[in-house]
């Protein structure tokens, strides 16, 4: 037996050695399980965008921010067919009332989505 197996294996590690959870016990393992079950995808082009990025999150505001950190570092990269969704998605935060109905719609979209 290897030195320090026995309390690593008592210690709660999973049998599987692999992943981020391996030394999670108990509730917040169950937690973290929970959540990467809970996983839902939204598109670029399903939030208003040019293409078919998947962005995959618990909540619609992680795609969101996912999508909005995706728009800025495709127009920096210089591609082009980003630009018009990046200043759309830029102009929902200067007018953020007129942005709501955007926003209300893309929660209900991802509300709506089947789990991964």
């Amino acid at each position: 037996m290897i030195k320090g197996a026995r309390s690593r294996l008592s210690g709660g590690y999973l049998l599987s050695q692999k992943g981020p959870w391996t030394s999670v016990r108990g509730e917040n393992k169950r937690r973290m399980l929970k959540a990467m079950m809970n996983m839902k995808t939204m598109t670029c082009k399903q939030m208003g965008g040019p293409c078919d990025a998947p962005f995959h999150g618990n909540k619609a505001d992680e795609v969101i921010k996912a999508q909005d950190n995706h728009l800025k570092e495709m127009v920096a990269k210089g591609d082009e067919t980003h630009e018009s969704a990046l200043k759309g998605m830029q102009n929902r935060w200067k007018h953020p009332v007129s942005g709501m109905g955007w926003y209300i719609k893309t929660k209900k979209a991802f509300a709506a989505l089947p789990e991964d």
